[in-house]
């Protein structure tokens, strides 16, 4: 049953466009106080100006930290359920969840990186020491982003359409859509081959599809989180590889990469690589055959609510307690 007997209001197309709605709205707003502080400080942005890889990652945490607040609005007034529903409960043993994620994020990394070297499309590898202060920005940044993109993306998004479509198509719907916001960071590197970009976008629909196969396995988004997590900070800072597009300025691993190449995935970075492209069909498939113990999450408990409702009812907009109606007359 619904905790409470609250059920979700509206048809989970329009919660999530309303989320939408409401996260691009706060953006602006938050784009606009910010430019605003730029202009009351005196400071200001050149339009030939070009951010360094910590300004632009830090950037992007600022961007996500309104489309939090759209969650945490949409998540009480639309989904009428808590925060932690969303597979974020710290009582499952969330720390085992979020390093096997985050080991085997750094896995991938790894044999993709020992592949690109086996395959000489990185070579010249030595050693660099980088500051502490790279280390601890890289490895902050990149788990609150991380952590954004699957709450979004595999939190609220897939969650709210699991409650009344089948699971393949909400797994492949949220990934192509996952694929496709990336579309924009190709913008960095401009000159990236159309066959890199193709395989490129291949591979974040596949890594959309695993991290959400993770996340209906474990019905908790901590292993997606540090999956993602560690597959980042793992090729950007570890391995020296650009994240998407994006060159970090400092990396333990110094290496010359051949940008020409698919093998590399060129300046977009590993995720752009054949290598990458099998290891993450390897890991669907695998992972599509596992079996994990789960407990019930509650995009299930609302499609089994759904499920019992009569026709009237789910074409209605107007949401009543009927769960705890039920509850009471059983």
């Amino acid at each position: 049953m619904i905790p409470s007997g609250r059920m979700p209001l509206f048809n989970p197309i329009v919660r999530i466009a309303l989320f939408s709605i409401i996260s691009f709205a706060l953006i602006l707003l938050f784009s606009f106080i910010a430019l605003l502080m730029l202009v009351i400080t005196g400071q200001g942005i050149a339009p030939e100006q070009r951010f360094e890889p910590k300004q632009m990652l830090a950037l992007t945490c600022f961007s996500y930290v309104p489309v939090l607040i759209a969650i945490l609005i949409c998540r009480n007034l639309l989904d009428r359920a808590s925060f932690l529903s969303l597979g974020l409960e710290a009582h499952r043993g969330w720390q085992k969840h979020l390093f096997a994620g985050f080991l085997g994020g750094f896995t991938m990394a790894a044999v993709s990186f020992i592949g690109c070297l086996a395959t000489g499309v990185a070579r010249d590898l030595s050693m660099h020491v980088a500051p502490i202060k790279s280390f601890l920005f890289y490895f902050a940044c990149l788990c609150f982003q991380s952590g954004m993109e699957e709450l979004t993306m595999r939190g609220y998004i897939l969650q709210n359409l699991l409650t009344r479509y089948r699971e393949t198509s909400c797994i492949v719907t949220t990934s192509v859509l996952f694929s496709a916001l990336h579309l924009v960071n190709f913008t960095i590197t401009p000159s990236i081959p159309f066959s890199i970009i193709v395989v490129a976008m291949l591979n974040i629909t596949l890594f959309g599809c695993l991290m959400a196969l993770v996340y209906v396995r474990t019905k908790m988004l901590w292993a997606a989180i540090g999956l993602h997590w560690g597959w980042n900070f793992s090729t950007g800072f570890i391995f020296g590889s650009p994240v998407s597009g994006l060159k970090f300025d400092d990396s333990m691993l110094s290496v010359k990469w051949a940008y020409d190449s698919p093998l590399s995935g060129g300046a977009f970075g590993l995720e752009g690589s054949i290598v990458v492209t099998t290891l993450l069909c390897l890991a669907i498939i695998w992972l599509s055959r596992a079996s994990f113990e789960a407990p019930t999450a509650w995009w299930e408990r609302v499609k089994e609510a759904y499920e019992q409702r009569t026709p009237a009812q789910l074409n209605s907009n107007i949401i009543c307690n009927e769960v705890e109606h039920d509850e009471h007359t059983a």
